[in-house]
C-alpha cells in the first residue's frame, strides 16, 4: 500500500513528469478524494518513487512536527528531499497567482475517509529538510508574506 498525495488548486495544473515529482490525474477509482477539496483542479502527486511515499510522513491522530534526525539514516532521504524541493516549487509557482492550494496525503485505498483535522501551513515557513506530512490531514498553504 501506499502513499497518495493529492493537491488541490483553483487554476489549471499542467500533468508533467520528472524524476523527483510527477502531477497526474486523479484515477477514477480514488475520484472520492475531490469531496474534501473546496478548490477545483485536483491532481495526483507523485514523488521520486512514483507513488507519494517519497514525501516524509507519519501516522498520527494529531500533527506531528519534525524533530532532529527523525528519518534517521533513510538511504532515500536525498532523493525525498529532492521532491519535497520540487513540491514546493510546485506550490509556489501556483500561489503565486491565488492565494492558497491545499494538499490531502492518505493512504491509496483510504481516499473516501475524512481528514482528521486541518492543518495551516504558510509557504514561507516550509522548510524542505524539516517538512513532514501528517498523513490523512488536510494541508491548506498559502502564499508567503
Amino acid at each position: 500500500m501506499c502513499l497518495m498525495l493529492y493537491l488541490a488548486t483553483s487554476d489549471d495544473q499542467p500533468l508533467r513528469s520528472s524524476p523527483d515529482l510527477n502531477v497526474e490525474e486523479v484515477e477514477n477509482t480514488r475520484e472520492a478524494v475531490r469531496q474534501w477539496f473546496s478548490l477545483p483542479t485536483v491532481r495526483f502527486i507523485g514523488a521520486h518513487t512514483g507513488c507519494s511515499c517519497g514525501f516524509p510522513s507519519v501516522v498520527a491522530e494529531e500533527p506531528v512536527e519534525y524533530y532532529d534526525r527523525m528519518f534517521g539514516d533513510d538511504e532515500d532521504r536525498e532523493a525525498d528531499l529532492r521532491s519535497v524541493r520540487s513540491l514546493i516549487e510546485l506550490l509556489r509557482d501556483h500561489l503565486s497567482s491565488s492565494r492558497q492550494v491545499a494538499m490531502y496525503p492518505v493512504w491509496d485505498g483510504d481516499e473516501g475517509l475524512p481528514p482528521k483535522g486541518t492543518i495551516n501551513l504558510r509557504l514561507d515557513a516550509v522548510d524542505a529538510r524539516t517538512f513532514v506530512f501528517s498523513q490523512q490531514f488536510l494541508y491548506r498553504v498559502t502564499r508567503a508574506g
